[in-house]
């Protein structure tokens, strides 16, 4: 029966979505939970410092999109953090106006840039193409019709709420291959929650989608053994709590 009702519900939000303009932006407020295992800090020696962690961080991140192309960038903060300022100076942490994703359906290309330990990079090569689930589950985000859908392999699980009145599958992140603009997801992995705030559906020109550029150049493979070698490095120093592990 539920999967008689989503079918339903795509099929009449797709002739509605239609009419409308299937373009423009999105803005999400990203949640990353930032809180470390307290137990473990304190059997570590580094548990005052853990304590003085915050339960989680917010920031924001805008998607443009079309049904060709799609760019998503992080707002950059305003002001400096204050010294001592812990939520602050997470938030400068995490919030990197470096970090861009870009992909074009049209030509065919993935590109993401981001920073890692100093380093930009510049990571070219299509994402993972993931095989989703729907629940049945349904529920309302600023105004559009949503629909959960799920997908889960050996590093957790992946929630998304995605609406069919916007029939655009790419993003935000290197998110998407469902009928229709995801505009809330929690990935557990990461620690990390995004969450529709405003919707704009307008006619976005072409060169508004950016596509970075600066960085080294390196395959996805070559990037993730990177990470790989600097958190080895990291743990056989003593460093890395977790903290510097989610990306």
């Amino acid at each position: 029966m539920n999967k008689i009702l989503v079918g339903l519900l795509i099929s009449c939000c797709a002739q509605i979505s239609w009419a409308q303009t299937p373009s423009g932006s999105i803005k999400y407020q990203e949640t990353i939970y930032t809180k470390p295992d307290l137990k473990q800090a304190e059997e570590q020696g580094w548990a005052e410092w853990a304590s003085m962690v915050p339960d989680s961080v917010n920031f924001y991140k805008v998607l443009k999109f079309s049904e060709q192309a799609s760019s998503y960038h992080t707002l950059a903060l305003e002001g400096e953090p204050e010294e001592g300022n812990m939520v602050k100076m997470m938030m400068r942490r995490y919030a990197n106006p470096n970090n861009m994703t870009y992909r074009n359906v049209t030509e065919n290309k993935f590109v993401e840039q981001k920073d890692f330990m100093g380093k930009t990079f510049l990571i070219k090569g299509q994402p993972e193409e993931l095989t989703w689930k729907m629940t049945g589950e349904m529920k309302e985000i600023v105004g559009y019709p949503c629909i959960k859908a799920t997908y889960e392999d050996t590093t957790g699980i992946i929630e998304a709420w995605f609406t069919p009145q916007l029939p655009v599958s790419i993003g935000p992140e290197n998110y998407g291959q469902l009928p229709g603009m995801i505009l809330e997801m929690y990935i557990k992995k990461d620690k990390k929650r995004l969450l529709a705030i405003e919707i704009e559906t307008t006619e976005i020109n072409a060169d508004e989608f950016i596509e970075p550029s600066k960085g080294k150049e390196v395959t996805r493979e070559e990037f993730h053994q990177i990470m790989r070698d600097k958190f080895k490095e990291m743990r056989q120093n003593g460093g890395g709590f977790g903290m510097g592990r989610r990306h």
